[in-house]
C-alpha cells in the first residue's frame, strides 16, 4: 500500500498581509460556505482506498478564520474518503487572533494534532507595518489555549528581513519562543514580491527594509541560537526538537506523492504533476459538473525530476543521496558534475559524508547559488 499526504487549501483571510501574493480573499460566510461543500465535493471526487494517508496539512490563508464547524466537516468528509493511519500527523495553519477555545476544541474532536502558528514577529510595530492583525499578546494567549487543550506539537513561523527590523528584535521573538518552549520554528526571508502593498510602500521609500548583511545576520543568529537550545536546523528554514520535524514538509523534500485539494492546490503523483483552477469561477465550475477542478497535467521528465531532486534535496540537513542519485538516475553526480562540487568544497559550501552531499552552514546561506550549479 503507497503513503499519501493530504494538502487542503483554505483561501480566505480576515486581511491582507502587506508582503502576500497567495491566492487568498476576504470571504463572507456565504462565500466560505460555499466554498466548503464544493470542498467536500473534491474530496469525494478522490476517493481513495487503495493509498494510506500518512499525513494531512489544512493551510491557506488562514484555515482558522473559517466557521465554528467547518474543520471537522472537513476533516470528516477525508476519513470518510480516504485511508488514514492511526499515527497520521494532522497539521493546521492558525493565525493567533482567530484562534479561540471553541476553534481548539473543533481541531481535537476533528483529530489535528498539530498547529503551526503564523507569529512573523514578536515586536508588534512590526506586525502593524505588514498589516498583520495580530499583536503579541494575541500570540501567547494562542499558545496558552493549544496547550490548555493539549496540543504539544507546535509550530510558529516567523519572518526575517522585515521593515524596520533590526537583530534586537529577532532576538527578542526568539526569546519569546524559547520562553513558550515551541518545539518547531520555521524562519523565513521576506521576498518582496511585486505587486503588493509592501513592494509599494518599499518602492516609494514610506518604508524601508535592512541590508541584505543585517538579514544574513539575523539568520546566522536564528541558527545559532535555537542550535544552543536543542533545536536544530533540518531543512533551510527549519528548526526542530529531536522527533518534532514536520513530517507532511518532509513529504515535498523527499520527493513523496502528495494531493492538494482546493483552490490553486497543486499534487504530484509519481511522474505527474497537477494543478488546481486558481479562480472560484473555474473551480466551482468544474466540481458543479462532477469533475475534479484540475487546471492542468504536467508529465515531468527525467531531467525534471533530477532537477528537482538536487533544489529539494540540498534544502534538507541531509542533502543529496549520491548512492540514490544514481539508482535514481542512472549517472554519477560526483563525475557529471566534478568541477562544480570540487570548487563548492574548496570554499566550504558543501561537504559530503557517508554518500551524502549536504549544505555546510556557510552553504545554507548562498544555497540557491549551489542549487544552480548542481542542475
Amino acid at each position: 500500500m503507497k503513503e499519501l499526504s493530504l494538502y487542503i487549501h483554505i483561501p480566505f483571510c480576515e486581511s491582507k498581509c502587506h508582503y502576500c501574493n497567495f491566492v487568498s480573499v476576504k470571504g463572507k460566510n456565504s462565500e466560505k460556505e460555499k466554498y466548503i461543500s464544493a470542498l467536500i465535493k473534491e474530496i469525494e471526487l478522490n476517493k481513495n482506498n487503495t493509498d494510506i494517508v500518512k499525513t494531512i496539512f489544512i493551510g491557506g490563508g488562514t484555515p482558522s478564520s473559517l466557521n465554528d464547524g467547518d474543520i471537522l466537516k472537513i476533516s470528516n468528509a477525508i476519513y470518510d474518503n480516504f485511508i488514514v493511519n492511526e499515527n497520521v500527523e494532522f497539521s493546521i495553519e492558525v493565525n493567533p487572533n482567530s484562534f479561540t477555545l471553541n476553534k481548539a476544541k473543533e481541531y481535537k474532536k476533528a483529530k489535528v494534532n498539530r498547529i503551526s502558528f503564523g507569529l512573523q514577529s514578536g515586536s508588534d510595530k512590526i506586525l502593524k507595518s505588514i498589516n498583520r492583525i495580530h499583536n503579541k499578546n494575541d500570540f501567547i494567549n494562542s499558545i496558552k489555549i493549544a496547550k490548555q487543550e493539549g496540543f504539544t506539537n507546535l509550530n510558529t513561523d516567523i519572518l526575517i528581513g522585515l521593515p524596520s527590523q533590526k537583530l534586537k528584535d529577532v532576538k527578542s521573538t526568539l526569546k519569546l519562543l524559547l520562553k513558550l518552549k515551541i518545539p518547531h520554528i520555521s524562519c523565513y526571508s521576506l521576498i518582496l514580491e511585486e505587486n503588493t502593498p509592501l513592494y509599494k510602500l518599499i518602492n516609494s521609500k514610506k518604508l524601508k527594509l535592512p541590508s541584505e548583511e543585517t538579514t544574513l545576520k539575523m539568520y546566522d543568529f536564528v541558527v545559532k541560537k535555537l542550535n544552543k537550545n536543542k533545536i536544530f536546523r533540518y531543512e533551510v528554514s527549519n528548526f526542530a526538537k529531536l522527533n518534532s520535524e514536520c513530517k507532511h514538509n518532509l513529504t515535498y523534500w523527499n520527493l513523496k506523492n502528495y494531493l492538494g485539494l482546493g483552490l490553486n492546490s497543486h499534487s504530484k503523483i509519481d511522474d505527474v504533476r497537477l494543478e488546481n483552477y486558481s479562480d472560484f469561477a473555474s473551480y466551482y465550475n468544474s466540481l458543479e459538473n462532477n469533475k475534479k477542478p484540475i487546471k492542468e497535467v504536467i508529465k515531468l521528465s527525467k531531467q525534471d525530476n533530477k532537477e528537482e531532486y538536487v533544489m529539494l534535496k540540498l534544502r534538507t540537513r541531509e542533502g543529496i543521496n549520491l548512492s540514490e542519485y544514481k539508482t535514481l538516475f542512472n549517472e554519477n553526480l560526483e563525475i557529471v558534475k566534478a568541477k562544480e562540487i570540487n570548487f563548492l568544497l574548496k570554499n566550504g559550501f558543501v561537504k559530503i559524508t557517508n554518500s551524502h552531499l549536504s549544505a555546510t552552514n556557510l552553504g545554507f546561506s548562498v544555497l540557491n547559488s549551489i542549487i544552480i550549479k548542481l542542475i
